[in-house]
């Protein structure tokens, strides 16, 4: 694939308001694969544009509080002024203004956007030579947060035989980043779907010393299913198929071949599971991800030859 074009400076991203998507409330739309990258470099730019905003605006409220502060105390030498009070209210006042700035970036912009843009750039690279000319993906995403209510499937209660156990409880939480489809050239579909699945186990424990402490570790998989619908007038069946990696259906027009991989960082990289982190899917490469996606689609198409 041609690079040029797909590179979005700063600069451009400014005069480019038809890209700034709201990414709290995710996007669902038809793009080309080029488009699509510049979209997707275009929101990251978007919220790290509004990062360097936040940063500005929280160290511009601790300038104006520590130097009204020193003045305060300037003050106090000539006249009587209530340092001690003013110094309080200062930096209340400060923390609320903190506050009140980091909340209104985390409503606009989601945290760890960066990885789906590296991800599904290298997936659409990779595939943009097998479209159909100047075919389009359609792509829906939400990057909301996992753990939502509106995300939990069920919770169970755990136990444990660790000393100074008091309870325990699993929350489990699954949730569709995203899902597509698009048209390849031999007249193939593909549907996708990369899924979020989350377990957070939230334990209270007594110390040695006596003290309630209560600790939340987290395990996380991500599914990404692949089906893929092969044209019978152009693909025979082969006789011999390996089915424990896939599921194989079949109606008047199509095969219909459905293969899954499971991005588990703790059972393929255990070295670099973190308990306490809730997202771990940016610990794989975008690279690896992306000939991962491949490799799904030659398992599909290796069920099938190609008609003489």
């Amino acid at each position: 694939m041609s690079q040029q074009g797909s590179v979005l400076t700063q600069e451009q991203f400014q005069g480019a308001p038809i890209e700034r998507a709201h990414l709290h409330r995710g996007f669902s739309s038809k793009k080309t694969p080029l488009k699509w990258i510049r979209f997707f470099r275009a929101c990251v730019l978007q919220r790290e544009s509004a990062n360097t905003k936040k940063k500005k605006e929280i160290k511009k409220v601790w300038l104006i509080t520590v130097g009204a502060i020193i003045l305060s105390h300037l003050i106090d030498y000539v006249a009587y002024f209530p340092t001690t009070l003013f110094f309080i209210a200062a930096i209340i006042t400060a923390i609320i203004l903190n506050v009140r700035i980091k909340k209104k970036f985390k409503k606009n912009y989601t945290e760890g956007f960066d990885f789906f843009s590296d991800y599904f750039s290298a997936f659409f690279t990779l595939i943009e030579e097998d479209l159909q000319p100047q075919s389009r993906i359609t792509l829906e995403a939400n990057v909301k947060d996992t753990i939502e209510k509106s995300n939990l499937q069920k919770e169970e209660e755990y136990t444990s035989e660790n000393r100074g156990f008091l309870s325990g409880k699993d929350f489990y939480y699954e949730k569709i980043i995203s899902k597509g489809s698009c048209f390849l050239s031999d007249g193939c579909t593909l549907n996708f779907s990369f899924s979020e699945r989350l377990r957070s186990r939230i334990v209270k424990k007594r110390s040695a010393s006596g003290k309630r402490k209560t600790k939340q570790k987290y395990k996380s998989i991500y599914p990404f299913i692949l089906k893929m619908k092969i044209p019978k007038d152009k693909y025979v069946l082969n006789t011999a198929i390996d089915r424990s990696t896939l599921e194989l259906a079949e109606d008047a027009e199509f095969y219909i071949i459905k293969t899954t991989r499971k991005f588990d960082i703790k059972n393929e990289h255990p070295e670099k599971y973190e308990p306490y982190r809730s997202s771990s899917i940016s610990m794989f490469s975008s690279d690896y991800f992306a000939l991962e996606l491949i490799n799904l689609i030659n398992v599909s198409y290796g069920c099938v030859t190609p008609r003489a």
